[in-house]
């Protein structure tokens, strides 16, 4: 029942998406949503997969973002982004331990990791659609 429960909420989670989302991360979004709905693969793999490609896209869209800027508009645009950092440090912090709470205290169970893997994918991701909304007239 508890994975049935996981697989509904993961797959909720997935598709509500933003009306800016760029075509990169909609498509590994669907890459996600036919990893997970393949019964042969490993929903834990499948979601830390989704988490180190949306990771690398963050990284992608920085460096095609930062070229198009003024030296202070780099400078600003880098101190934004380690402060951004820090924060995304203490989220995946704060995930950690309400995911384990939400499991009784279970933090090393594929569950947890699977959901841990998820939620700081869906933080990476929203951090990707801020940039492009906020440089894309750049």
């Amino acid at each position: 029942m508890n994975k049935i429960y996981l697989i509904f909420f993961l797959s909720l989670i997935s598709f509500c998406s933003y009306s800016q989302e760029s075509k990169e991360i909609q498509k590994l979004e669907i890459e996600l949503q036919k990893c997970l709905d393949d019964t042969q693969n490993n929903m834990l793999n499948c979601t830390i997969e989704y988490y180190n490609k949306i990771d690398k896209q963050l990284n992608i869209t920085y460096n095609k973002i930062r070229p198009t800027l003024s030296k202070s508009e780099q400078e600003q645009l880098k101190s934004k982004q380690l402060a951004w950092l820090k924060k995304r440090d203490q989220y995946f912090k704060k995930v950690e331990v309400e995911t384990a709470k939400e499991l009784d205290g279970e933090n090393s169970s594929q569950d947890y990791r699977m959901i841990c893997s998820h939620e700081n994918a869906l933080f990476v991701r929203d951090r990707i659609i801020e940039l492009e909304k906020i440089y894309s007239k750049n």
